[in-house]
């Protein structure tokens, strides 16, 4: 049974849950006050490497990381990742939100890119006007390609605007590290929520500046010796 314990914002506080009742404790102490935002969610080594030797995150996951992954997930409109992220990570279409793919070159490859769901449902690309005709071609109906005003790796403001004026104001970033950067860099992101694993990496990519000053608001622990911090932004 998961023991967790609550270091912020109430230190001392230890609880045994099964996986049923964690979730909704998850669920409450990761609620925002606001209706728009972006997080960015990440784990890295205590290096701050966000992969592990494999190039996935998956050797620095563990604990109740997955799931505080779903009930993030839960809480958003969309999941945001990079292409990069997309090809290490084969990532799946969420349940619970859609998922947004961010490209400045246009190079993906079709079969990274998750199937359809049954009910229609299909990953939405992001990227430069001059790469979506291309683009269009290669993924065909294996997803929408949503054209971005300028150069995403220059004006990440310009994927958080796409997606906003789609309907999807609650944006959860999952990587990889290079854009989680950019958009902290650019002052877009309300709130960095980061697993730091037990574990040395190297070699993969690492967690730039974030700036500041952030405000820790909540610290977890459980008995994986994984913590789980939740910064908010300044002014946020």
């Amino acid at each position: 049974m998961p023991v967790v314990d609550a270091l912020l914002p109430t230190p001392g506080e230890r609880v045994e849950l099964d996986r049923d009742a964690l979730r909704p404790w998850l669920r409450e102490r990761y609620t925002l006050p606001y209706s728009a935002f972006v997080r960015v969610n990440l784990v890295a080594a205590l290096g701050g490497q966000t992969t592990a030797s494999d190039g996935t995150s998956d050797g620095l996951t563990g604990g109740i990381d997955r799931l505080l992954l779903a009930e993030l997930r839960r809480s958003a409109d969309v999941v945001l990742v990079g292409a990069g992220t997309l090809r290490a990570e084969r990532l799946a279409l969420p349940k619970t939100a859609a998922l947004a793919v961010a490209t400045r070159r246009g190079d993906l490859d079709p079969a990274t890119l998750p199937a359809p769901a049954a009910d229609g449902r299909r990953a939405i690309v992001l990227c430069p006007d001059r790469v979506a005709p291309a683009l269009r071609d290669r993924v065909g109906d294996r997803a929408r390609v949503r054209v971005v005003d300028g150069d995403p790796s220059r004006t990440p403001a310009a994927l958080v605007e796409a997606l906003v004026s789609d309907g999807m104001p609650r944006i959860v970033c999952e990587g990889g590290a290079e854009l989680a950067g950019r958009l902290v860099t650019a002052g877009l992101v309300d709130e960095l929520d980061l697993t730091t694993a037990p574990a040395l990496a190297g070699g993969g990519p690492s967690l730039r500046a974030l700036g500041g000053p952030w405000t820790l608001v909540g610290l977890l622990h459980d008995e994986t010796d994984r913590l789980y911090a939740r910064w908010r932004a300044p002014g946020r």
